[in-house]
């Protein structure tokens, strides 16, 4: 029976993992947030630069649905929320169309900008392209050698709002660096859980995650540390901006995240890490509310 345009419009959503594109966005808006705070602010780039970033996660999340499935990683019967690709819903031919107009689109964007802050801006935007389709798919994609987590840390933290600034202030700051790397840590938590659930495939199927070459034990110990990074740069932070230190609000939900991680099992990693997404969201909102509170004093 034929999937109907809105089952299929229901599928590439899906395949988006919408309630994960906060990754992208909050590092990005806090770049964006404390170039505001040192007298630079441009609409039009810091909204190109807030689209730039979210699509680069969408495509990063479809290419690795085309990936995971050509490499027999996501298969029908997997743990976790169910892949458009593996269960047939997207064929693989479609995801790769798609991942291409969305990398011509990503790629456009990314060009205006350069015209707008300069030529430097183009480096970073094609590696970030590059990371997008390599983490996944190629000879050697990154997630198969372990490489995952400090991918998330870098191009989902410290590259996002330490780019985002300079794209406003046409320079570089401790505190959006800093930030990122809060934010970073946040994700490359994600992963990490995200590895811990699935380590039994990965390892079958040749997906040497951290998770796999570590062990469990220790893979939990290395996700329980980026749950805690955060909140010591919280503290660094609030020697710049007192204001920092209200993101500690969020500790003890990260500390009951990091406390349920030994004992997860199955379908409870989905709800730690929907959790964490959770705790980053909400560092992100109260990180911004404080720039912003202790500019505007």
């Amino acid at each position: 029976m034929a999937e109907s345009p809105i089952a299929g419009w229901h599928w590439w959503l899906r395949a988006t993992r919408p309630r994960t594109l906060p990754l992208s966005f909050f590092p990005t808006a806090i770049g964006i947030t404390w170039a505001w705070r040192d007298g630079a602010f441009n609409c039009a780039t810091a909204s190109g630069t807030l689209l730039c970033a979210v699509l680069l996660q969408v495509l990063a999340n479809y290419v690795n649905e085309l990936g995971d499935y050509e490499r027999g990683a996501d298969t029908p019967d997997r743990i976790g929320p169910p892949r458009a690709v593996a269960l047939g819903a997207i064929s693989p031919a479609a995801m790769r169309k798609a991942s291409l107009v969305l990398s011509a689109i990503i790629l456009a964007l990314g060009l205006w900008l350069v015209t707008q802050v300069g030529w430097w801006l183009l480096a970073v935007g094609l590696a970030a392209l590059a990371l997008a389709w390599l983490y996944t798919t190629g000879a050697r994609p990154m997630a198969y050698v372990g490489l995952g987590e400090a991918a998330a840390l870098l191009f989902f933290g410290v590259v996002p709002a330490a780019g985002a600034y300079a794209i406003e202030r046409s320079g570089f700051a401790i505190e959006p660096i800093v930030s990122g790397i809060a934010f970073g840590c946040f994700a490359a938590a994600v992963l990490g859980i995200n590895n811990l659930r699935d380590v039994d495939r990965d390892r079958t199927c040749g997906k040497r995650t951290l998770a796999v070459r570590l062990g469990k034990v220790r893979a939990t110990r290395l996700v329980q540390f980026l749950l805690g990074v955060p909140y010591a740069v919280a503290i660094v932070l609030s020697s710049a901006t007192v204001e920092a230190a209200v993101t500690v609000a969020t500790l003890p939900l990260a500390w009951r995240i990091g406390r349920e991680l030994p004992l997860a099992h199955g379908a409870h990693y989905t709800v730690l890490l929907g959790r964490t997404v959770l705790a980053a969201s909400l560092y992100g909102v109260l990180l911004g509310a404080a720039i912003v509170g202790a500019t505007v004093r």
